[in-house]
């Protein structure tokens, strides 16, 4: 039985795999990327206070 994770990261594969090959049809050459990476952490944006 596949877990919540398990199936959230099966979404994302398939999400990333079908976005590469849409860029495909459209005559454009997706960049490589590492499907690896744990998309959970939270991404720290920096801003600049003036």
């Amino acid at each position: 039985m596949l877990t919540t994770e398990m199936k959230r990261q099966v979404f994302l594969k398939l999400r990333t795999e079908n976005y590469r090959a849409s860029l495909r049809l459209e005559g454009l050459e997706p960049r490589t990327v590492s499907t690896n990476k744990s998309t959970t952490t939270p991404v720290v944006l920096k801003s600049k206070h003036v």
